[in-house]
């Protein structure tokens, strides 16, 4: 359970909120990664439209609390964002192998800003723990694959895939 610095609730009362927005967000990805070929089509724009409004309280939420690493987690959300609306038109026509590989990536994302929104609201600010730097980088490669490949076809060093 997250604590504040010991008598702040309402940091306790957002972190939680965060927590449970990410929660659900991820308990949909899952449900839209197992559905059928032409549900998960139909669902892709919902699915979206859910991340980006997701984003927007989680957002809201972390400017009210003064989050330390509120610029960084703007620039992640603004990343994976892009990279959603980048394999949209393909996933509509009927990628949905690239679209369940753009689910994957983005339950990694949203898993990762878990645990730093969790870190930051506790004090821990925008430092970062042990082990992080390679888990942020590996993220960032995750998501610009993504955003390669939506473009041009080919994996990142002209690979097709």
């Amino acid at each position: 359970m997250m604590r504040g610095n010991g008598n702040d609730g309402r940091l306790h009362v957002i972190g939680s909120a965060m927590r449970h927005t990410r929660k659900a967000l991820c308990s949909r990805i899952a449900r839209l990664a197992a559905a059928p070929h032409d549900a998960f089509i139909a669902g892709w724009p919902y699915l979206v439209a859910e991340v980006e409004a997701a984003f927007r309280h989680e957002e809201t939420l972390m400017e009210a609390s003064g989050h330390g690493n509120l610029q960084a987690h703007l620039a992640d959300n603004a990343l994976a964002l892009c990279a959603l609306h980048r394999v949209t038109p393909r996933i509509e026509a009927g990628d949905t192998a690239l679209g369940r590989e753009a689910l994957g990536a983005l339950d990694a994302i949203l898993s990762l800003h878990r645990f730093t929104a969790d870190l930051a609201l506790v004090g821990a600010g925008p430092r970062r723990t042990p082990g992080s730097a390679a888990r942020f980088a590996r993220h960032d490669r995750i998501a610009m694959q993504i955003v390669v490949r939506s473009a041009t076809g080919k994996l990142p060093g002209g690979r097709s895939r």
